[in-house]
């Protein structure tokens, strides 16, 4: 058997993958669609959720699902290309998924309590988010820092949930998921995805790029699928993570893009009405 077999194989285990964890995801996604369905007129002013909305939110959580319960993760933890694909995946994929399906009058809720609020307000700062995210996805990957948290499981998940909550503030003002909320230009929305391709290149091209093996973590070829050495693992994960990151940046630059053309038409469209209603307006009264 070779070892692209047996790494197709491992996704074929029922084993190898986390139904507890599967039933956690699976009710929250119950919950969501119960929240967005049935209960929805329970909540006051609660506009109907449109299915690409309900579709994006539930894509994001079985992604999130497949990073952390399914042989993905075995994977993270034998291979450096691996650990990056999952992690490209929770963190540049998962986030602007769930923001995206969130609906408003779920998050309105949460943002009635006074504290939250003020954390949100805080922490979703466009260039504080920048800095804040790429920070510490940076920090994250100093090699002496990277292969402490990967030794303890505690500090693996507790890295876990502060990147996860860094994503979800970087991708907050972008997304905008509830529109009164939504105070940054679609210009500036743009530079903010830009800046944030610009400020992790450094990271990815020292991983990608050099010739020394920079995690201990990973200084032995994996043992389940010896398909590359821990050199060329390396090189790949950092390859991996750039390429995730411009696919969803691209992609996210584009709908802002789009978006805007259509808000730019509307506003046009919607000023012609008013000049034609003023002209017949005119006309009516010179008639008279």
């Amino acid at each position: 058997m070779t070892a692209s077999q047996t790494f197709l194989q491992l996704f074929a285990y029922v084993s190898n993958w986390d139904f507890q964890l599967n039933l956690v995801f699976l009710l929250a996604g119950i919950a969501y669609l119960l929240l967005t369905g049935p209960v929805r007129c329970r909540f006051k002013n609660a506009e109907p959720v449109k299915e690409w909305k309900k579709a994006v939110f539930l894509t994001g959580l079985i992604l999130y699902y497949f990073s952390l319960g399914s042989p993905l993760n075995l994977l993270a933890h034998e291979m450096f290309s691996m650990h990056m694909l999952q992690m490209a995946f929770l963190y540049f994929v998962v986030p602007p998924l769930l923001l995206l399906g969130l609906p408003a009058y779920l998050l309105r809720l949460i943002l009635r309590v006074r504290m939250m609020k003020t954390i949100l307000s805080f922490f979703t700062r466009p260039i504080f988010t920048l800095f804040l995210f790429n920070g510490t996805m940076s920090f994250y990957h100093v090699p002496v820092v990277f292969d402490t948290i990967m030794a303890s499981e505690a500090l693996h998940n507790v890295s876990h949930v502060i990147l996860m909550f860094t994503a979800l503030c970087m991708w907050w003002p972008i997304v905008a998921p509830v529109p009164e909320m939504d105070r940054l230009k679609p210009l500036f929305k743009l530079a903010l995805i830009f800046g944030n391709g610009v400020l992790l290149t450094p990271a990815c091209a020292m991983i990608t790029f050099t010739n020394e093996l920079l995690f201990n973590t990973y200084a032995e070829m994996s043992q389940l699928v010896p398909l590359l050495s821990p050199i060329h693992d390396q090189q790949l994960g950092g390859v991996i993570m750039k390429i995730m990151q411009e696919i969803v940046y691209i992609t996210a630059i584009s709908t802002v893009l789009v978006r805007w053309i259509r808000s730019e038409r509307a506003k046009d469209e919607k000023e012609l009405l008013e000049l034609k209603y003023q002209a017949k307006l005119n006309l009516s009264k010179n008639e008279l």
